[in-house]
């Protein structure tokens, strides 16, 4: 793989990319990381760790050096990325460090909690020139690359109505006690709807949020703590979307993100394991290569969105991670990347913001 890292001097051309972690505070990151121990154009190289439970087992897991915090792991350790899974609210502190000693940032998202931290990362960025790229997994699901490209063909005509429901079970892994303070680890909107905000401006273009509304319906035992979250805004093409999110997806069931897009031409939808074709006798349909998706045209009143290789999700970790690895060694692409990470974080922020001076 040829690249043009902003790189230690003693960089070697068409060498692993060197890749340390810092925070394991998400599952994705381990699926990351597991990833990265056999893969062919990078090495995890070094973990930095608060927790030192975390720490022990990361050592053990990964066989790397393992520090409690990232400015001595980039004093004594040649890395070329970092890899960020702090807690939400500590991530920007991570990615502006390692973006001002000129290391490119992997980041979960959300990558920022409020309009200060976008700002000094946008600042740390500015002046490193370094690539910030966001772990996105939308953007590598089957359905959505293939819904992507049908908006893109025009299939769907103008977008006039794009609506996402994202619900996820609060205790689906263990939380601390932080989480539940929302001023301190980020609201809904930041932690959930991150992820909806990238998808429809990754589907629909340049988005503007006109009004956001946060809420506590049922998680009622943490008083700082809000649980449902609704987002209107416009999209590039006139049109408008409409993202519900919130941690409310009953125990016993699973969690679930559906997204419905209405065009002028046509529509889809898609969401947690069923196809539906809109406005036809046939509410449900099967595919032999996996439930990913439905598109309905008026010339074409039904056709599954057909994957190229049904993916697991660690199929599709790979091909985020594959992806992310190229996208830093090219120089445009990482400045587009860098450009989407920082507005996608800057929209769930504003969002926010408007949600929480709507309901002060």
């Amino acid at each position: 793989m040829n690249v043009d890292f902003v790189a230690d001097a003693d960089f070697v051309e068409d060498a692993p990319l060197r890749i340390a972690a810092v925070g394991l505070e998400h599952d994705e990151i381990y699926r990351v990381l597991d990833r990265l121990r056999r893969h062919e154009t990078a090495e995890l190289v070094a973990i930095a760790e608060r927790s030192g439970r975390l720490r022990m087992a990361a050592a053990g897991r990964y066989r790397v050096p393992v520090f409690p915090r990232l400015t001595p792991l980039l004093a004594e350790t040649t890395v070329d990325a970092v890899l960020v899974a702090t807690a939400n609210g500590d991530k920007a502190a991570a990615i502006a460090e390692a973006l001002r000693a000129g290391k490119h940032v992997i980041a979960h998202a959300p990558c920022a909690i409020s309009a200060d931290q976008v700002a000094a990362i946008r600042d740390a960025q500015a002046a490193s020139g370094s690539g910030l790229v966001l772990l996105l997994p939308h953007r590598f699901t089957p359905a959505y690359v293939h819904l992507r490209e049908a908006i893109l063909q025009g299939l769907l005509g103008a977008i006039s109505q794009a609506v996402i429901i994202n619900s996820q079970k609060v205790s689906a892994t263990p939380r601390t006690q932080a989480f539940y303070a929302t001023r301190t680890h980020g609201g809904v909107i930041t932690n959930l709807a991150v992820h909806d905000l990238d998808v429809l401006q990754w589907l629909g273009g340049e988005l503007t949020v006109t009004a956001a509304s946060t809420r506590c319906h049922g998680v009622t035992e943490h008083a700082d703590f809000e649980d449902a979250g609704l987002i209107r805004c416009s999209l590039a093409g006139g049109g408008e979307g409409v993202v519900a999110c919130n941690w409310l997806a009953p125990e016993a069931g699973a969690p679930f993100h559906e997204l419905t897009v209405i065009g002028t031409a046509g529509s889809a939808w898609l969401g947690s394991g069923k196809l539906r074709a809109l406005g036809l006798e046939a509410a449900v349909l099967a595919s032999d290569a996996g439930p990913l998706g439905y598109i309905a045209t008026r010339d074409d009143p039904g056709r599954t969105l057909s994957p190229r290789d049904s993916q697991s999700e660690n199929d599709s970790t790979a091909a985020m991670l594959d992806t992310i690895l190229t996208t830093l060694g090219d120089h445009g692409a990482r400045r587009t990347a860098t450009d989407d990470a920082l507005r996608t974080a800057e929209l769930a922020v504003q969002a926010q913001d408007i949600a929480w001076q709507s309901g002060a």
